[in-house]
């Protein structure tokens, strides 16, 4: 698989993300100063939660440009089945019932991608996938709890 098409897919979800974000925040702003955000009387918070909530998206998208910025600065590495699991690898992994593909990216976890049919998950190394993964080899089996039950995940290939 072509990782730099990869990260231009996984850089696109997130700029879209950071569109739909700032667009929000300005609204929230917007409705924190309008003036049918005066407070009527004491009680009345509508403007006072308008701007928190423009805060918070504010927050949100500033982390996004950090994620983005990130993303385009990671060197694509070229990873082997005798070169450990590391941030910059493509991860493939199997349960015995499916494979899955994962990118451990230094942000961006949750994002999802298709790329050649494939769905493609962004972990990070701080995620509890990420840190079962982080030095392992292809032929390796992880152990990952979810809820109550444990997963047993062999590494299957480490691009």
């Amino acid at each position: 698989m072509n990782k730099v098409e990869i990260i231009e897919r996984i850089t696109k979800v997130l700029k879209d993300e950071l569109e739909t974000v700032e667009a929000s925040a300005a609204a929230a702003r917007e409705g924190a100063t309008h003036e049918e955000a005066k407070p009527e009387n004491e009680y009345d918070t509508r403007g006072l939660e308008q701007s928190y909530l423009a805060g918070a998206q504010t927050a949100r998208a500033e982390a996004l440009v950090t994620s983005i910025a990130n993303f385009l600065a990671q060197p694509v590495v070229r990873f082997g089945p005798k070169r450990p699991v590391d941030v910059g690898a493509l991860v493939t992994v199997d349960d015995g019932e499916e494979r899955e593909i994962y990118f451990v990216g230094v942000e961006g976890g949750g994002v999802k991608v298709k790329h050649e049919g494939q769905i493609i998950r962004v972990i990070t190394p701080a995620s509890p996938l990420g840190q079962s993964l982080i030095g392992k080899n292809v032929g390796d089996i992880v152990e990952l709890r979810v809820r109550d039950k444990v997963r047993e995940l062999e590494l299957i290939a480490v691009e």
